[in-house]
This record gives C-alpha cells, sequence and structure tokens, in this order.
C-alpha cells in the first residue's frame, strides 16, 4: 500500500531534522519540501528580496500546485514525505483529494511538529532568525488549525522532542465541507483576478496604438491622439514617457516640465509621495486623473462631467 506522510508545523519548529532522522535514508521514500519549490517561485517570479502580497500568494500557490504534482508522480515508485506548514485544512484537503483520486488507497499519516519553546526558540537562533520564534509561536496559536481524521488522514501525530504520540480526535465532518467551501470560493476569487489581469494587460497593450485623450496639465490644452501622434508632436505622456497610474509629467509639447505636478514634488519633498491634502484644486485633478490612468483617459472628461 503507498503512504503519503506529511510533516507539518510552523517556521524552524523542527520539520527537516524530524524528516532526516525518521525517513531520508530510508529506501524507496521520495522527500520533498516545500520550501525549494516556493524558492524556485520566487527566483522565476524575478523577487529576490522584497515581495508584495499579491505576488507572494501567486508564487506560493505556484509552488504548492507544482509539489502536489512532483508528489504524485513520485509515489508511482514509492512512499512520500513532504514537509509543508500546512497551517489550514482547506491546504491539505486540496492535496490529500487529488492524491486519493490517483490512488485511492493511499495511507495518509500526518506527524504535527509541537516544540517546546526553549527548543523552538533554539531553532531559531541556529538559523539566524534572531526574535522571529515570536512571531512564529503567534502564527500557530492565531492560524493553525489541528488535523482532523475528518480530512482523510489514517494517523494523525504530534511530535514534541522528538516523542511521537498518535492523536485521534473525533472526525467533524463540518471541517471538511467548510474547507472545500473555502477552496471553490478561493479558486473563484482567483479566476476572477486572473481575468482582471488579463484584461488589465490587454487594456495596456492597446494603449501603444489607439486613441486616447492626451491633456496638459500646465496650459490645459487636450487632444485625442495615438501615443504615436503625441511623442511626434512632444507631449510627455505615457506609454512613451513613464507609466499609466505612476506619478509623471503629463503636458504638451509647447509647455515646461518645471510647471508640472511632478516637477514640484521631486523637487520640494525628501520623497516623491503626494499627499492631496497639500495639493491645489488643479493638481488634485491632474492626480487623480493619473492614478485612474489608462481609463481616465478613454473617455472626455469635460463629457463625463456633463453628461
Amino acid at each position: 500500500m503507498k503512504k503519503l506522510i506529511m510533516v507539518i508545523g510552523g517556521t524552524a519548529s523542527g520539520k527537516t531534522t524530524f524528516i532526516k532522522k525518521h525517513f531520508a535514508d530510508h529506501e524507496g521514500v521520495s522527500c520533498l519540501n516545500v520550501w525549494d519549490y516556493q524558492d524556485r517561485a520566487y527566483k522565476e517570479a524575478g523577487y529576490l528580496e522584497s515581495i508584495p502580497f499579491g505576488a507572494s500568494f501567486r508564487c506560493l500557490m505556484k509552488a504548492n500546485n507544482e509539489l502536489l504534482q512532483d508528489m504524485i508522480e513520485k509515489m508511482k515508485d514509492g512512499d512520500v514525505v513532504i514537509e509543508q506548514t500546512f497551517f489550514k485544512a482547506k491546504r491539505r484537503i486540496a492535496y490529500i483529494d487529488a492524491v486519493k483520486e490517483q490512488y485511492p488507497d493511499v495511507q495518509i499519516v500526518v506527524y504535527v511538529m509541537s516544540p517546546d519553546d526553549n527548543l523552538w526558540e533554539s531553532n531559531c537562533e541556529k538559523r539566524k532568525l534572531g526574535s522571529a520564534f515570536i512571531n512564529y509561536k503567534r502564527q500557530i496559536e492565531e492560524d493553525f488549525e489541528f488535523p482532523n481524521p475528518a480530512e482523510g488522514f489514517d494517523a494523525i501525530y504530534t511530535v514534541r522532542d522528538d516523542k511521537i504520540a498518535l492523536r485521534m480526535d473525533s472526525p467533524l465532518i463540518d471541517i471538511v465541507k467548510k474547507a472545500r467551501e473555502e477552496l471553490v470560493e478561493e479558486s473563484e476569487r482567483i479566476s476572477r483576478e486572473e481575468n482582471a489581469k488579463q484584461k488589465r494587460k490587454e487594456l495596456l497593450e492597446s494603449m501603444k496604438t489607439r486613441p486616447f485623450w492626451h491633456y496638459c496639465e500646465v496650459c490645459g490644452k487636450k487632444e485625442y491622439l495615438t501615443a504615436q501622434e503625441a511623442y511626434g508632436s512632444g507631449w510627455d505622456y505615457p506609454p512613451s514617457s513613464g507609466s499609466f497610474g505612476m506619478l509623471g509629467q503629463r503636458k504638451c509639447g509647447d509647455c515646461g516640465i518645471d510647471k508640472t505636478l511632478w516637477w514640484r514634488i521631486t523637487t520640494t519633498q525628501k520623497l516623491p509621495i503626494v499627499f492631496e491634502e497639500s495639493l491645489s484644486k488643479s493638481e488634485l485633478k491632474t492626480w487623480r486623473r493619473i492614478k485612474e490612468e489608462p481609463e481616465s483617459l478613454l473617455e472626455d472628461e469635460d463629457t463625463k462631467v456633463n453628461s
């Protein structure tokens, strides 16, 4: 009978050490660590240091999906051990549903790492994570949903100071129902976000060739031009100059850059941050138009106001 073993818990809770001690040298056992997949996803996306929240979520989902596919593939040849945090029941159930679809008779076992505070803090110090232990512990206390047999586990163990104890709580069917509902909602949300992202990408691409309104923030001139026509007439405007939605000069070829909002912000402040309460009425109008680009340029704003 094939076996899937999950070793789960917070960061630096001892998952890797436990796997090395109990499973790594077993013949016919593949050990997979989600961190390897996350690291690769971040690098492929071009994020080596700071990562925006939305981008981080997409990278994590990609890593999870790739780990799942590798796990299913490697189970053709033997047992698999995966190292994951798996705080939420819905994440575990997504894996369990997928693997049971391929291997209906698979045995699924989970080990929950529950180190005492001293060991956990020591692990953090060894990994040079400083005082992060407090945050990791708080995250477990606030977010961790302890595995339940109803999720599809054949055995659930806790691991504390390398002492393994069986813990099989009473099955809670509502956990599974709630988790599957959350997965459906999440899938639908991701689909909507991806569709919106694709439409946005298509819109930005179309701005290279379609005509749109160009507003000079200095003299008030407006012209309905393509980007190429505007560039030929000396306009400073995205996509030829700067980026839509980002602070930059928006002016015609007859006006100087020193009268633009961009000039005032970047030459009179230490940081190029726009504080709306400090803007004049005309500057506020320019700034709000910029923030809403490119949609704000597709319809004559005077027509919108008067309609």
